[in-house]
C-alpha cells in the first residue's frame, strides 16, 4: 500500500495564501452585496409600477427597486415620514396643504420632502383631473351643486379640484353634502353607484360612467388652472445621500424611456390593466389612454402657477398661512426627466 506524500511548507503556504485569497474575495463580494442601493418607491396603485417593470427598462440597473403599494396621498405622505419609502406618489399640490399645515417653517436648502419629478397626459380630450355630476341630478351649472352630496377624498390635486371648484361656485362646505373618503377609489365608487351626485377627482375612475352617458364632466382642473400632475416626492434625507440620489437619477431616466414603450404598447397596456390591475376591459381602454403621460419641466412657470394656488388656498382658509411653494421643488432631476437643467 502507497502513502500520500507529506505536504511541504511551500504546499502549505501556497494552500494558506489560496485560503485567504478566497476569504478576500468573499467578504469583498459580501461588502459589496451590502453596499447595493435600495431605492422604495411608494405608489397608489398598481398601474405605473406594472408597466415599469413589463417595460423591463430597469434590467441591468445598478441598483434595486421594490414597489410599495399604498392608496392615497395621506399614506403614501405617512410613510415618507415613517422612512418605510424613499420616494412617494402623490398630486403635485400636496406638498401646499402639507407645508401649509406644518408647524415648523419649511426653508430653503432643508425641506423634509420636495417633488422631484412630476408628469401628466398632454391630450386635452383626456383632463386628468375633473369634477363630474351625475345626470339624473339635475346639475347643469356649478351653482346646481347647491345641495347635492359630493364626494372626494384629502390631499393632492383631487382635494384642490374640490375646493376650488366650490370657490368657483361661489359655494362652501355648509351649501352641499361634503363626503370625505379614504381614497379616490372610494370616492369614484360612492359615485358610479348612484349614492352621490358629484365627484372630483381623476377621470379614469368614472370614465366608464360618462361613456354610457350616466354622467358629464361639469369642469376640469384644466379650466381652474391646476397643473395636475402626478409627482414623485423624497424626503429630504434620502436627497442629501450622494448614492441614492445618483440611483434616482438613473431611475427616472428609465421611467422616462418607459413613457415612449408606453405611447408604443397600448394595446399591451390595456392588457396589463386587465389582468394585472384586475379593472374591467372598459375601465382598462379609458384608463390606458387616460395615463399615456410624459415628464414635465419642474420649472419657473410651473411653480409661480402652485405659487398662485397656494395664495388662493391661504385666502380660502385652505391653509392657514402663507407659504413659499418654490422650497417644495427639486430641480436637480430635470436632465433625468425632460433632458433640461
Amino acid at each position: 500500500m502507497t502513502s500520500s506524500p507529506r505536504p511541504t511548507r511551500r504546499h502549505l503556504l501556497a494552500a494558506g495564501a489560496a485560503f485567504a485569497a478566497f476569504l478576500a474575495a468573499s467578504a469583498a463580494s459580501a461588502a459589496s452585496a451590502e453596499e447595493r442601493v435600495k431605492l422604495l418607491i411608494g405608489y397608489q396603485d398598481l398601474t405605473v409600477p406594472s408597466t415599469v417593470t413589463t417595460s423591463k427598462v430597469l434590467e441591468g440597473a445598478p441598483y434595486d427597486v421594490e414597489w410599495v403599494i399604498l392608496p392615497g396621498p395621506a399614506a403614501q405622505l405617512s410613510a415618507l415620514y415613517s422612512k418605510n419609502i424613499d420616494v412617494g406618489h402623490m398630486g403635485d399640490t400636496s406638498l401646499i396643504i402639507e407645508q401649509g399645515k406644518a408647524k415648523d417653517e419649511w426653508v430653503e436648502g432643508n425641506p423634509p420632502l420636495q417633488i422631484i419629478a412630476g408628469w401628466r397626459a398632454n391630450d386635452g380630450k383626456y383632463p386628468p383631473i375633473v369634477t363630474v355630476v351625475r345626470t339624473d341630478a339635475k346639475i347643469d351649472t356649478l351653482a346646481d351643486l347647491r345641495g347635492k352630496k359630493w364626494s372626494y377624498n384629502f390631499g393632492g390635486f383631487n382635494y384642490l379640484q374640490y375646493v376650488l371648484t366650490g370657490l368657483k361656485a361661489g359655494l362652501t362646505p355648509k351649501d352641499y353634502e361634503a363626503v370625505q373618503l379614504g381614497d379616490q377609489n372610494a370616492s369614484a365608487a360612492a359615485f358610479n353607484s348612484g349614492r352621490v351626485d358629484a365627484f372630483s377627482g381623476s377621470i379614469a375612475p368614472v370614465g366608464e360612467s360618462i361613456e354610457k352617458g350616466t354622467a358629464r364632466v361639469l369642469i376640469t382642473s384644466d379650466e381652474l388652472e391646476i397643473p395636475a400632475l402626478n409627482v414623485f416626492t423624497a424626503r429630504g434625507d434620502v436627497l442629501k445621500d450622494p448614492a441614492k440620489r445618483a440611483a434616482l437619477a438613473d431611475f427616472l431616466a428609465r421611467v422616462r424611456t418607459h413613457w415612449t414603450w408606453y405611447a408604443d404598447h397600448l394595446d399591451e397596456v390595456q392588457k396589463l390593466y386587465e389582468e394585472k390591475v384586475k379593472q374591467t376591459p372598459a375601465r382598462a381602454k379609458l384608463t390606458t389612454l387616460y395615463q399615456k403621460a410624459t415628464f414635465q419641466p419642474l420649472d419657473d412657470k410651473l411653480v409661480a402657477r402652485e405659487q398662485k394656488i397656494a395664495d388662493i388656498l391661504t385666502e380660502a382658509g385652505g391653509i392657514p398661512k402663507k407659504i413659499n411653494v418654490n422650497v417644495e421643488f427639486y430641480r436637480g432631476f430635470n436632465s433625468s426627466t425632460v433632458g433640461g437643467n
